[in-house]
């Protein structure tokens, strides 16, 4: 089975779907923006990465790819065969995706690390295209954390509130390898997704907040 990911691993959901990819031994090629008209054309729906092509379906949405994959290669199952633990970490994966995901946001576009998300992201894209790339991206994007909220914040309130979520998640994580389980769940893949993100560059905070909790470095 060969498959083809559409979107730029610097994002979360992309890194969820392609670690997937490796859990499940799938080969699969991904395919770099080079433009915000791919999104677009990727997923006309949205807008929106990551978008799979698997044997000519093309479905969209991280959570939603997950759910697919695991019915076109069952094993490693994605979720536990116990009702009450799968509950646990498909309710893991959307905070990861819906709530951690927007302190990433607020971290990436604060004028602390803006300039630096946006020469990351730069590094994708055509040179022509660079110039113009930071109002875009900083109107765009950065518009979506503000209006969301945490981007709105202080820095320091930011990082004080992502602390306190990252002692509750070793809380979470507890002695065991993994989320509630022993083996790699959605819930896993969703938080290393974001995780990945964090530790990317640009936010050197958010790294630091990640390298002082011992459970989830090694997580």
């Amino acid at each position: 089975m060969k498959a083809t990911l559409y979107g730029s691993r610097l994002s979360p959901f992309v890194e969820k779907v392609a670690r997937a990819f490796q859990l499940k031994r799938i080969d699969f090629t991904v395919v770099d923006p080079k433009g915000p008209s791919d999104l677009k054309k990727w997923n006309p729906t949205t807008g929106k990465m990551p978008v799979l092509d698997i044997g000519g379906e093309k479905p969209f949405d991280s959570t939603l790819i997950l759910r697919r994959l695991d019915e076109l290669v069952p094993e490693p199952k994605l979720v536990s065969h116990d009702p009450e633990i799968a509950a646990r970490q498909r309710f893991l994966e959307d905070w990861s995706d819906e709530s951690l995901y927007w302190y990433v946001m607020a971290l990436r576009w604060n004028p602390a690390n803006s300039k630096a998300t946006i020469a990351q992201i730069a590094e994708f894209m055509p040179a022509p295209l660079r110039p113009v790339l930071g109002v875009v991206l900083n109107w765009q994007i950065g518009g979506q954390a503000r209006a969301q909220g945490l981007a709105r914040l202080p820095l320091g309130t930011v990082l004080d509130e992502l602390g306190r979520r990252l002692d509750e998640l070793e809380v979470f994580l507890a002695d065991q390898p993994f989320f509630f389980s022993d083996a790699v769940s959605v819930a896993d893949l969703a938080l290393f997704g974001q995780f990945a993100t964090m530790r990317s560059g640009p936010t050197p905070q958010a790294a630091r907040l990640l390298d002082a909790r011992p459970k989830l470095a090694a997580f």
